[in-house]
């Protein structure tokens, strides 16, 4: 199959969405508007409209140098050039989604965003420390929720929608009224959703348990104070309950392993002003609060003790940025990120036989915070045929843990990073990038304090960590005319001072017990390839290619959950009110592992077998009503995607109606 890829790789085409044009512009990489021929960074953008996906994770699938994991139906998990979890960044409207418990490897919050409030997503690739902070060691996810827009005269519009799946996969309900004026706009939204048992390939049959519910709300308001200054707020609240940890209960003999409730909640209000002052011609001051609470079920087969853990995060927020006019080729971003959070931690031994509890030490030190503050400065230079981006950025860092157990504990970090990128049209279609930078992710409560079962190993806490550093470098062409989009780039990523696991001779409750230490050091290097190909007015065909290695130097064995080479081929026809589509998408075998893989229970030892799947979709819109149906898997392939804990969904029928008035 790689040999068969390869060849048909200068054919293939991909890049951005159907409607992407020589007008795109990317705000990720420089925190502003720039357009994406000029960013000397390899991006890509998602309108969310033109994708009938499940949740958030799904929006990703397809995504050049964005593979995903899933360790569960209600989680999804981005790995960016290879690394996952807390050490790739997400970022929701220019506000940090990573909190101080997001955990090294795979987790499920990016589930908990609502796919129907997002207008696009940005992906950032290589870089993302200095424009946003900790985490961003290979790349930033951004995901922007709907702009309220204003309109001359007053106008109203509501929307109505359902989404369902044969054999019972899922109900959705969706409402959304919008209102714009010449000086107010709003959205509001909702969802109901209900998600049964998924299906598996091969008329293998359902995998249970994996259903779970599900419901979500977003209201978010402009207003134009003056001719120079505009407000927003924003409110948005998912909660999800009884998410089931489907391999756990299958391979673990767990009775009960759930995520009984899961629930994030944000508000923010943000202040935007515009002036005709070089020094500061636009301004914008945010201030947040996020929530996350998760509380999780976990029973043995055959046990009469029910373990309950809670843990829950109030994060606040303040930003600012301010961007000056600093010559006639010459602006720049210059701001603060301050961010605060709470985190309580508990955890209860339930007696099922005897009604009674008993309080025990939580996940984390309980009434835990974690604080930092960073400020920095980006520069765009645009010189004609040179385009220039250089930034800097310094963060400091403050941990309080009060551990019952060893007593409190402040632990204090700082770090510098930079980025430098160089863009050099060769002509008015093709342009040659390169770009390195420094990245990093402070270690975080996860790191520091957590004590219990994570996955399937028993973790201590470990306070003497410091912070992760990654030296990316980037070569590139990007190659645009009226017709097709090409992009191409090479890359490596040397990280060093890895936080690791280190596995211990003692097992705790049968599970091996793991040390936290900043011993290894470790490189990523890859290829990705997209194009988009229009090959007339009706017909588009646009694929991807993404290939990463990765090599654990000190511990001289592959880097852990790598990706196996992916990516895949679609071609689009619009024709007056119907649009129709078909996809191959494909992941190659991944037989290099890590000793870490081969005790993950979610791997097979021997590796994660290649698989393709092809889906088709079609579309009819007419007026205010808009229908469309996918079919995926058509062959029923059985397949998994690498490092996932559940397979991929079986040969299904899927279907989305909306009505607007």
């Amino acid at each position: 199959m790689k040999l068969l890829l390869l060849c048909l790789l200068p054919y293939l085409s991909m890049a951005f969405t159907s409607t992407d044009t020589l007008q795109n512009v990317i705000v990720s990489a420089s925190r502003q508007s720039i357009s994406t021929q000029k960013t000397p960074f390899t991006t890509y953008r998602i309108n969310t409209s033109e994708k009938a996906s499940r949740n958030s994770p799904d929006l990703l699938l397809n995504s050049p140098g964005v593979f995903l994991q899933k360790t569960n139906h209600g989680g999804g998990s981005a790995f960016v050039r290879g690394l996952t979890g807390n050490q790739t960044l997400l970022v929701v409207d220019g506000i940090r989604f990573n909190n101080s418990t997001f955990r090294y490897g795979p987790n499920q919050y990016l589930n908990t965003i609502d796919p129907f409030s997002l207008s696009h997503i940005e992906i950032l690739k290589g870089s993302g420390s200095v424009q946003y902070g900790s985490d961003a060691l290979t790349g930033v996810l951004h995901f922007f929720t709907e702009k309220p827009e204003f309109s001359a005269a007053s106008l109203w519009r509501t929307t109505l929608g359902t989404r369902w799946a044969g054999q019972g996969m899922e109900q959705t309900w969706q409402a959304k009224t919008a209102y714009s004026s010449d000086k107010t706009a709003f959205i509001v939204s909702g969802s109901s959703r209900q998600f049964g048992d998924i299906t598996r390939g091969n008329g293998l049959g359902f995998q249970s348990p994996t259903a779970y519910d599900e419901w979500s709300y977003l209201a978010k308001i402009r207003q134009k104070i003056n001719p120079h200054w505009t407000l927003e707020g924003l409110l948005q609240h998912t909660t999800q309950s009884h998410v089931p940890v489907y391999h756990k209960i299958v391979l673990e003999n767990f009775l009960i392993n759930e995520m009984d409730l899961q629930r994030y909640q944000k508000a923010y209000v943000r202040a935007q002003g515009t002036f005709e002052s070089k020094a500061w011609s636009a301004v914008e001051v945010t201030v947040s609060r996020q929530n996350s609470l998760e509380n999780r079920k976990l029973q043995k087969k055959g046990s009469t003790t029910l373990r309950a853990e809670t843990d829950e995060v109030e994060t606040l927020g303040l930003t600012g940025q301010v961007k000056s006019i600093l010559g006639k080729n010459w602006s720049a971003v210059s701001g603060f990120d301050y961010y605060q959070d709470a985190v309580l931690s508990a955890r209860a031994d339930i007696s099922t036989t005897l009604g009674t509890s008993k309080s025990l030490r939580g996940l984390y030190p309980n009434q835990s915070t974690y604080g930092y503050q960073s400020v920095f400065s980006l520069h765009h230079i645009d010189l004609d045929r040179w385009q220039i981006e250089a930034g800097l950025r310094y963060h400091r860092g403050l941990a309080t843990l009060p551990d019952t157990t060893v007593g409190q504990s402040k632990i204090q970090f700082g770090a510098w990073v930079y980025s430098l990128g160089l863009t050099r049209l060769l002509g008015n279609n093709l342009a040659l990038f390169a770009q390195t930078n420094s990245g990093f992710r402070a270690p975080n409560l996860d790191d520091l304090g957590s004590l219990g079962i994570v996955d399937f190993r028993y973790e201590l806490p470990a306070f003497d960590l410091k912070p992760e550093y990654s030296q990316n470098y980037e070569l590139g062409l990007k190659w645009q005319n009226s017709r097709f989009q090409n992009e191409i780039s090479v890359f490596r990523t040397q990280l060093t001072n890895l936080i690791t696991r280190i596995k211990t001779a003692q097992i705790i409750q049968g599970y091996p017990v793991y040390v936290k230490q900043n011993v290894d050091e470790a490189y990523v290097t890859g290829a990705e390839w997209a194009g988009l190909l229009e090959i007339n007015p009706a017909w588009k065909i646009r694929g991807q290619v993404s290939y990463v290695f990765g090599q654990n130097v000190t511990q001289n064995e592959p880097l852990r959950r790598i990706p196996p080479m992916h990516g895949g081929v679609k071609v689009m026809r619009q024709q007056g009110h119907f649009q129709t589509g078909a996809e191959l998408v494909f992941a190659g075998e991944q037989t290099r592992l890590s000793a870490g893989d081969k005790s993950d229970n979610r791997m097979n030892p021997m590796g994660t077998a290649g698989w393709a799947i092809v889906n088709a979709e079609a579309a009819y819109a007419w007026k205010s009503i808009r229908l469309s149906v996918q079919a995926q898997n058509l062959g029923d392939v059985d397949y998994r995607m690498h490092g996932s804990g559940i397979n991929g969904v079986g040969r299904s029928i899927w279907a989305q109606l909306h009505c607007s008035f």
